[in-house]
């Protein structure tokens, strides 16, 4: 094989791009590659990198920005792609460098960051890709809070996903400022992340609004009656009405759903009306909560 079509054959598999060492290593000198360049056999795309065959879709485009530019891996939209993530346009060429690269490549979007540790990258195929937890926080940057809301829950209730690896990457990289930090932040507060401070903090939520609206300090942790071994987050014993903050610790999303709807039906079965609020319903519509509760209890 001469030294053009191994390296023709080292392009096809980059995505139609080879750079000057890996030329070196096919048998081309500095002086050969000059050539080609200057008849236009090569087309140069960066610095030291060199297009031999037009490529163009998604997928080449993303083999070549992986092998021309430093450290590059596949992210964002085009992650999500590999991950199978649903809910995410297909088709599009996206890396992430570090900030002190400042190539740019046709075709490809390119963004920088500095926070992206070799535990946030795995391999599918020949490609380094994001990890999916990494992915969802990158997506956060790039999508609205609803978008990724709902991609979240389709990738929890499909077991894609588990809520406490999506909180353990927020917590490690999301800073105050850092672009989607707020709307995940606020997502995974719905979800009752971790169950300890965030699930905590949507109780602490909730018993400000019935403080706000007036309304008596209900018990917390309430024993249930006809089962002692289980507990109300709150609840008026007075009125048999309980509260449930529902937090949706998403882990065992199907099992926890129907765990729930059990509850609720024992409670019937015992005279007692269960209310549950989500963090949307505190955070969003603090008055609808206190007047629920309130007018119940009369």
């Amino acid at each position: 094989m001469t030294p053009d079509s191994r390296a023709l054959a080292l392009a096809a598999r980059q995505g139609g791009v080879i750079n000057q060492s890996q030329a070196l290593d096919c048998g081309l000198s500095p002086s050969g590659i000059f050539r080609r360049v200057r008849r236009g056999d090569w087309q140069k795309v960066i610095r030291s990198v060199y297009r031999l065959v037009d490529m163009t879709d998604a997928s080449d485009l993303l083999r070549a920005a992986i092998a021309a530019l430093p450290s590059a891996v596949v992210s964002h939209e085009s992650a999500a792609e590999r991950h199978a993530v649903p809910l995410v346009q297909r088709g599009k060429a996206v890396v992430s460098v570090h900030t002190r690269t400042t190539h740019s490549f046709s075709g490809v979007i390119i963004h920088r960051n500095h926070d992206l540790a070799s535990e946030h990258v795995t391999r599918i195929g020949d490609l380094p890709v994001t990890t999916l937890p990494r992915t969802i926080l990158d997506l956060a940057h790039v999508l609205s809070e609803k978008h990724v809301r709902r991609i979240v829950d389709d990738l929890i209730a499909d077991r894609r996903l588990i809520v406490a690896d999506l909180t353990a990457i927020h917590d490690q990289v999301a800073k105050r400022g850092k672009p989607g930090s707020t709307a995940l932040r606020s997502i995974l507060a719905e979800r009752g992340a971790g169950q300890g401070a965030k699930a905590s903090r949507l109780e602490l939520e909730g018993l400000r609004v019935l403080r706000d609206a007036g309304l008596p300090e209900p018990i917390l942790e309430y024993p249930i009656p006809w089962n002692s071994t289980k507990r109300f987050d709150a609840a008026y014993p007075d009125a048999r009405l309980a509260i449930e903050w529902d937090s949706r610790r998403w882990h065992g999303l199907i099992d926890s759903f129907e765990a729930d709807r059990n509850r609720d039906r024992a409670a019937l079965l015992h005279d007692w009306k269960v209310l549950r609020f989500t963090w949307r319903d505190v955070t969003d519509r603090p008055s609808e909560v206190a007047a629920t509760v309130r007018t119940l209890m009369e």
